[in-house]
Protein backbone atom coordinates (compact mmCIF):
# COMPACT_ATOMS: atom_id res chain seq x y z
CA UNK A 1 0.00 0.00 0.00
CA UNK A 2 1.35 3.41 -1.00
CA UNK A 3 1.67 5.86 1.88
CA UNK A 4 -0.12 9.14 1.21
CA UNK A 5 2.00 12.22 1.88
CA UNK A 6 0.22 15.10 3.61
CA UNK A 7 1.23 18.49 2.27
CA UNK A 8 1.83 21.32 4.67
CA UNK A 9 -0.65 24.22 4.68
CA UNK A 10 1.70 26.85 3.24
CA UNK A 11 3.97 26.35 0.26
CA UNK A 12 6.69 28.85 -0.61
CA UNK A 13 8.04 28.33 -4.12
CA UNK A 14 11.25 29.82 -5.49
CA UNK A 15 11.53 30.09 -9.26
CA UNK A 16 14.42 31.25 -11.38
CA UNK A 17 17.52 30.41 -13.34
CA UNK A 18 20.49 30.64 -10.98
CA UNK A 19 22.90 30.63 -13.93
CA UNK A 20 21.71 34.10 -14.96
CA UNK A 21 22.51 36.24 -11.94
CA UNK A 22 19.52 38.13 -10.55
CA UNK A 23 17.13 35.99 -12.58
CA UNK A 24 17.66 33.29 -9.95
CA UNK A 25 16.44 35.38 -7.01
CA UNK A 26 13.54 33.02 -6.22
CA UNK A 27 15.92 30.08 -5.80
CA UNK A 28 18.33 32.16 -3.71
CA UNK A 29 15.47 33.20 -1.44
CA UNK A 30 14.43 29.57 -0.87
CA UNK A 31 18.03 28.74 0.06
CA UNK A 32 18.05 31.58 2.59
CA UNK A 33 14.66 30.58 4.02
CA UNK A 34 16.03 27.07 4.64
CA UNK A 35 18.54 28.63 7.04
CA UNK A 36 15.93 30.09 9.36
CA UNK A 37 13.29 28.60 11.62
CA UNK A 38 9.87 28.62 9.99
CA UNK A 39 6.54 27.32 11.31
CA UNK A 40 5.99 23.57 10.90
CA UNK A 41 3.14 24.16 8.46
CA UNK A 42 5.47 25.78 5.89
CA UNK A 43 7.07 23.84 3.05
CA UNK A 44 9.80 25.26 0.81
CA UNK A 45 10.17 24.29 -2.84
CA UNK A 46 12.89 25.23 -5.32
CA UNK A 47 11.46 24.65 -8.80
CA UNK A 48 14.18 26.48 -10.70
CA UNK A 49 12.83 26.94 -14.23
CA UNK A 50 10.64 23.84 -14.22
CA UNK A 51 7.15 25.37 -14.07
CA UNK A 52 5.31 22.17 -14.70
CA UNK A 53 6.75 20.43 -11.65
CA UNK A 54 4.72 22.89 -9.56
CA UNK A 55 1.39 21.37 -10.56
CA UNK A 56 1.63 18.34 -8.25
CA UNK A 57 2.45 20.53 -5.24
CA UNK A 58 -0.61 22.81 -5.53
CA UNK A 59 -3.64 20.82 -4.30
CA UNK A 60 -4.64 21.06 -0.64
CA UNK A 61 -2.70 24.19 0.25
CA UNK A 62 -4.20 27.02 2.28
CA UNK A 63 -1.65 29.46 0.88
CA UNK A 64 0.93 29.37 -1.90
CA UNK A 65 3.62 32.04 -2.17
CA UNK A 66 5.67 32.13 -5.37
CA UNK A 67 8.90 34.14 -5.38
CA UNK A 68 10.18 35.05 -8.81
CA UNK A 69 12.22 37.63 -10.68
CA UNK A 70 10.30 40.19 -12.70
CA UNK A 71 11.24 42.93 -15.10
CA UNK A 72 8.84 45.82 -15.20
CA UNK A 73 11.11 48.83 -15.39
CA UNK A 74 11.07 49.58 -11.65
CA UNK A 75 13.98 50.05 -9.29
CA UNK A 76 16.14 46.95 -8.80
CA UNK A 77 15.12 45.10 -5.65
CA UNK A 78 11.58 46.47 -5.62
CA UNK A 79 9.13 43.93 -4.23
CA UNK A 80 5.73 43.45 -5.82
CA UNK A 81 3.00 41.51 -4.04
CA UNK A 82 0.51 40.28 -6.58
CA UNK A 83 -2.65 38.23 -6.45
CA UNK A 84 -3.85 36.21 -9.42
CA UNK A 85 -6.28 39.02 -10.24
CA UNK A 86 -3.42 41.54 -10.19
CA UNK A 87 -1.40 39.37 -12.53
CA UNK A 88 -4.30 39.05 -14.95
CA UNK A 89 -4.55 42.86 -15.06
CA UNK A 90 -0.78 43.52 -15.14
CA UNK A 91 0.50 40.60 -17.24
CA UNK A 92 1.59 42.96 -20.03
CA UNK A 93 3.67 45.05 -17.62
CA UNK A 94 5.24 42.38 -15.40
CA UNK A 95 6.86 39.31 -16.75
CA UNK A 96 9.11 36.52 -15.67
CA UNK A 97 12.16 35.68 -17.71
CA UNK A 98 11.98 31.91 -17.75
CA UNK A 99 9.64 28.97 -18.25
CA UNK A 100 7.39 29.73 -15.26
CA UNK A 101 6.02 32.93 -16.67
CA UNK A 102 3.00 34.89 -15.58
CA UNK A 103 0.79 33.16 -18.17
CA UNK A 104 1.75 29.72 -16.84
CA UNK A 105 1.03 30.72 -13.25
CA UNK A 106 -2.40 31.96 -14.28
CA UNK A 107 -3.11 28.74 -16.17
CA UNK A 108 -2.16 26.53 -13.20
CA UNK A 109 -4.43 28.33 -10.78
CA UNK A 110 -7.37 29.24 -13.01
CA UNK A 111 -8.21 25.58 -13.54
CA UNK A 112 -9.08 25.14 -9.89
CA UNK A 113 -5.98 23.28 -8.72
CA UNK A 114 -5.52 25.70 -5.84
CA UNK A 115 -8.20 26.08 -3.21
CA UNK A 116 -6.36 28.58 -1.01
CA UNK A 117 -4.78 31.99 -1.38
CA UNK A 118 -2.10 32.46 -4.02
CA UNK A 119 0.42 35.28 -3.69
CA UNK A 120 3.20 36.06 -6.13
CA UNK A 121 6.16 37.98 -4.75
CA UNK A 122 7.98 39.51 -7.70
CA UNK A 123 11.43 40.97 -7.20
CA UNK A 124 12.59 43.53 -9.75
CA UNK A 125 15.93 42.38 -11.13
CA UNK A 126 19.04 44.49 -11.39
CA UNK A 127 21.01 42.69 -14.07
CA UNK A 128 20.99 39.48 -16.01
CA UNK A 129 24.38 38.05 -16.82
CA UNK A 130 26.06 34.68 -16.87
CA UNK A 131 27.02 33.62 -13.39
CA UNK A 132 25.50 32.40 -10.16
CA UNK A 133 26.10 35.56 -8.15
CA UNK A 134 23.40 38.10 -7.50
CA UNK A 135 24.17 41.73 -8.25
CA UNK A 136 25.15 43.79 -5.17
CA UNK A 137 21.88 45.77 -5.23
CA UNK A 138 19.79 42.56 -5.15
CA UNK A 139 22.04 40.78 -2.66
CA UNK A 140 21.66 43.63 -0.15
CA UNK A 141 17.84 43.38 -0.46
CA UNK A 142 17.71 39.68 0.54
CA UNK A 143 17.11 40.31 4.28
CA UNK A 144 14.27 42.69 3.41
CA UNK A 145 12.74 40.18 0.96
CA UNK A 146 13.00 37.38 3.57
CA UNK A 147 11.36 39.58 6.22
CA UNK A 148 8.57 40.44 3.79
CA UNK A 149 7.92 36.78 2.93
CA UNK A 150 7.93 35.77 6.60
CA UNK A 151 5.35 38.48 7.26
CA UNK A 152 3.14 36.86 4.62
CA UNK A 153 3.08 33.49 6.42
CA UNK A 154 2.17 34.70 9.90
Amino acid sequence: MKKQVKHRDILIVGAGNILLGDEGIGVHIIRELKKISLPDNVELLDIGVSAFSLVSYIPGRKKIIIVDAVKSGGEAGSIYKLSLDDIEKEKDKLFSLHQIGIAEILTFFQFGAASGEVVIIGVEIGEIKWGMELSPCIKEKIPHIIKYIVSQIS
